[in-house]
């Protein structure tokens, strides 16, 4: 059985999604259609709008067979990190071939990878007036002549990149992103595709017929019935006040992805008199020229769960594949490959699991159901993967 791998965060799952899965399916003539996709939270430091069960469950609906869980250390990190962890998992599982979108699809992702190394060590990231990401697009134009700066064409060369790192035999096929940017915060009404972060846009305003034509019916059931986290920054700003003014500035600094005395930063910009009063005005206060909103993001959501560098580096050297649903198709294939798989295949979590390998998992699930107000439904143990009968 051929199968074709996706790297997804259905945040929500909406039509863009569909075309995804339709032309994975066309551009590779694959027989199953395997998503690695993104947990609780996602690669931005936020709660996913829905828990990861309810989106496996509209994948599955929508042409998915195979759902494994990226852990939440490969989850919310930056694009190159998140891209390395997504190939590994799909290498592991014995995908031949992975479909992404790109802003560029005529671009050869592998060969642009292969002549990166060589700026990796350039003086320019020492500088503090830009981010990481800027110098090294910066760099990468002046070796290459191409211009890396729109969020799917960052992924495709993490993706390519992250292949030639670990040495995966992985064929990518980039398909052209359409209809909606990345970033779009608006659609008009004639529109069938709109980004994710638009369509949670119109969700927040509280506009749900905004959204009826751009995502399926499985979405739209969702966004009426199932706990969600569209106004979850409140929620989150408590928290997180209540972390950052007890735990003490050692403690804050041992953080994972705390640097340069970023700490103190967000210790005093909590603790000052006329301090922001708001989740979002206490990440423009923070935030500088080195580093972008995601990144405060992230770091902010580690200081939640106060996971430590010791913490997070012996995670990441224990992967593994979580099945979180499959149908008839995707269970057909994990019996074909199963003896063949390379990390460890986890389908029911118990409490040993959850506080030991799938620790941070664990505790994003617990914090998610937090910022939902969700009572019960436990997110990992002794829960069973979701089978999808078409």
């Amino acid at each position: 059985m051929k199968a074709v791998g996706l790297v997804t965060e259905y945040n929500p799952f909406h039509n863009g999604h569909i075309y995804h899965i339709q032309q994975a399916k066309k551009v590779t003539d694959a027989d199953v259609v395997v998503a690695v996709m993104s947990g609780n939270f996602v690669q931005r430091g936020e709660p996913a709008i829905f828990d990861k069960w309810t989106r496996t469950e509209s994948a599955l609906a929508n042409g998915v067979d195979l759902v494994i869980e990226l852990p939440t250390f490969y989850a919310v990190q930056p694009s190159h990190i998140f891209a390395e962890g997504a190939v590994k998992l799909l290498t592991a599982l014995g995908v031949t071939d992975m479909v992404f979108g790109s802003e560029h699809a005529d671009v050869d992702f592998k060969l642009l990878a292969q002549q990166a190394p060589s700026i990796e060590n350039s003086k320019h990231f020492q500088e503090k007036n830009q981010t990481f990401a800027q110098a090294y697009a910066t760099q990468l134009e002046a070796e290459t002549g191409f211009k890396l700066e729109d969020p799917n064409d960052i992924l495709a060369f993490g993706y390519a990149k992250a292949a030639l790192n670990i040495e995966s035999p992985i064929n990518l096929h980039a398909i052209q992103r359409i209809a909606a940017g990345y970033h779009d915060q608006t659609f008009s009404n004639n529109q069938i595709i709109a980004s994710a972060s638009s369509i949670r846009l119109a969700l927040h305003k509280s506009k749900l017929e905004k959204v009826q034509d751009v995502v399926p019916l499985e979405t739209l059931k969702n966004i009426n019935t199932a706990n969600h986290t569209i106004d979850f920054e409140k929620n989150f700003w408590q928290l997180l006040k209540y972390r950052l003014t007890t735990d003490t500035i050692g403690q804050l600094g041992q953080v994972y992805q705390m640097a340069e005395g970023l700490e103190h930063r967000l210790a005093a910009t909590t603790l000052s008199d006329d301090g922001p009063q708001s989740y979002q005005s206490f990440i423009k206060s923070v935030k500088s020229k080195r580093y972008t909103f995601s990144r405060i993001q992230r770091t902010l959501f580690y200081t939640l769960l106060n996971v430590k560098v010791d913490q997070m580096q012996a995670a990441m050297q224990d992967p593994y594949l979580r099945i979180l649903g499959f149908t008839e198709q995707g269970q057909a294939y994990l019996n074909n490959v199963k003896k063949q798989l390379t990390l460890p295949l986890i389908s029911k979590v118990d409490q040993s699991l959850a506080k030991a390998n799938l620790r941070l998992d664990y505790k994003a699930g617990k914090l998610w159901q937090m910022l939902a107000s969700q009572s019960g439904n436990e997110q990992d143990v002794k829960r069973q993967p979701i089978y999808y009968k078409r």
